[in-house]
């Protein structure tokens, strides 16, 4: 049997075969009587799926089987004697000429796609093969084509072309969220290093000195808050929601985004005259508004302006937005850009689709801020044409309080600690060698240990067990079972540069069981391990 290819192209070169017989004898004419075989091939020709054409060295047609006539729309008697061309599109009059002289000349030609027109209007792929017909004396009189419709081939193979590089490319991204959340990892273990020995050397310097360290910490702290962003990517689930003023938000970021976006383009923020409380995660904002102002700097590329602004609405009945009506924060983002088909419009928020270049946009900027958006409960919408610009709007419902307030009971002073004994276990040497300072130098009692001396370790009057997460051998969750084996009061303090949650869905921690984020300061670390021996200092 042959394969399904081989198959394929036998009755194609069958087809056109049999129809260069069928119209040789056709255009010599009428010279004898029809036969009993003439007739059962022609009902082959006729019946065959393909669109069997045949025309004159002229481009003149002669042969129209019912399979064109299902392909094309026009019926045999409509375009006999019409021209081939009438069926091309625009513009391929020179390639059919040039056709045609390779026929004439004997020639054979295959085309594995080759744009056609319907009779509505409407184009299609065909993969054809034309074959030149020769008369009694060997002369090429004609030429005969075999057309086969591969339009919903072709849209099969791009759609799946698309899923694959759409796979990879997902496949990429967690790849990368992958990297970065283990590079803001090993980096914020560099950064508790940098900003507590900062702190600790506050009080020690003066002068210029101090300026400097000064602007030491604040590099520290803005590189604490870039690690922050790197796990935002890296991570996939919640984040912690305060009650957030768009307007600190959008002041805030404005000279960071100034610097962003060029000195082309103007940035106008205009915050609203009262608060505009809404409950939110402040990154998650911050990463809204960089992506709508980055995505208007780059359809400014002559420059332009870009306005942010913010105001409150009340949302009734009616006004065609699908939110519960009530008072809702506007976040309104407007530039002088090149603006968007309708087209574009309407597929602006789907996942990997874009406009840029591949090396300049992954798609995937706005579809993050219509996801965020909607899980905070609010809508996103887009004004845009081209060569008027493009405005965003994003409604978030109104919060109820004082901006600002995070939910939770408020910050405890952080107790010293009165001689407890603390088990510390990190297996990066200045960040457990500063971990033991702040606790000595704030009353408690520490014993650093490796996690292969946990056997051996002792645990008399031990009261809390500090550990890393993460360790080379095996996981602080682990270590910890361990020693709560033998000691089943001791207290658990984790500490980690990944996000909370993914430890805790990945190692299985329990929600009462408190983790410390690095790079934390001194004051967060005994907030913390305050916390965790809070119920041990209870009558």
């Amino acid at each position: 049997m042959l394969p399904r290819g081989s198959a394929l192209a036998v009755v194609t070169a069958a087809g056109a075969g049999l129809l260069g017989w069928l119209t040789g004898r056709y255009l010599r004419g009428p010279a004898r009587t029809y036969t009993q075989e003439r007739e059962m091939l022609a009902a082959v020709a006729d019946q065959s799926a393909d669109a069997i054409i045949a025309c004159t060295l002229d481009g003149t047609l002669t042969v129209w089987n019912s399979g064109a006539e299902a392909m094309y729309g026009w019926l045999a008697e409509e375009v006999l004697g019409t021209p081939f061309r009438g069926i091309l599109p625009p513009g391929a009059g020179p390639a059919l000429d040039q056709a045609l002289a390779v026929l004439a000349a004997g020639g054979q030609i295959r085309l594995e796609e080759s744009r056609r027109v319907r009779r509505d209007g409407s184009t299609l792929l065909v993969s054809v093969t034309v074959s030149p017909i020769r008369n009694e004396q060997g002369i090429v009189v004609a030429a005969a084509a075999t057309e086969r419709d591969i339009t919903e081939k072709r849209r099969f193979e791009a759609e799946e072309k698309l899923a694959m590089e759409r796979s990879v490319r997902a496949a990429r991204l967690e790849s990368l969220g992958q990297l970065a959340g283990g590079v803001a990892h090993d980096f914020n273990n560099l950064l508790a290093i940098i900003l507590n020995y900062a702190d600790f050397l506050a009080d020690e310097v003066t002068g210029d000195g101090a300026a400097d360290l000064s602007r030491i910490r604040d590099a520290a702290d803005r590189a604490r808050s870039l690690t922050g962003q790197l796990l935002l990517f890296a991570k996939r689930e919640p984040t912690q929601v305060d009650v957030v003023d768009l307007n600190e938000v959008v002041t805030g970021s404005g000279e960071l985004l100034g610097r962003t976006i060029g000195a082309d383009i103007r940035l106008v923020c205009r915050p609203c005259g009262e608060t505009v409380p809404v409950h939110a995660n402040r990154g998650r904002l911050d990463q809204i508004l960089l992506n709508l102002v980055i995505n208007a700097r780059d359809a400014m590329p002559d420059g332009g302006v870009v306005v942010v602004e913010t105001d409150l609405i009340e949302i009734r009945g009616g006004s065609g937005v699908p939110l519960p009506q009530g008072r809702y924060a506007r976040l309104t983002v407007s530039d002088t850009g090149t603006g968007m088909t309708a087209e574009v419009r309407d597929r602006l928020f789907e996942p990997f689709f874009t406009t840029k270049p591949a090396d300049r946009g992954t798609g995937l900027g706005l579809s993050t801020v219509y996801g965020i958006v909607g899980d905070a409960g609010g809508h996103i919408g887009v004004d845009s044409a081209p060569g008027v610009g493009t405005t965003f709007r994003i409604l978030l419902p109104h919060a109820a309080g004082r901006a600002g307030q995070a939910d939770g009971p408020p910050v405890q002073a952080c107790p010293s600690g009165d001689g407890q004994r603390v088990l510390v276990i990190e297996d990066e040497d200045y960040v457990r060698d500063l971990v033991v300072r702040i606790l000595q130098e704030n009353g408690y009692r520490t014993t650093a240990i490796s996690e292969d001396a946990v056997v051996t370790a002792d645990l008399a009057d031990v009261a809390l067990l500090i550990t890393d997460v993460v360790l080379p051998g095996r996981s602080g969750p682990a270590v910890a079972a361990q020693l709560r084996a033998r000691c089943p009061a001791l207290r658990v303090l984790f500490m980690s540069g990944y996000s909370d949650a993914e430890l805790r869905r990945r190692y299985d921690i329990a929600p009462t069981t408190r983790i410390v984020q690095k790079p934390f300061t001194a004051v967060e670390l005994l907030a913390t391990v305050g916390e965790a021996l809070a119920p041990a200092r209870q009558p």
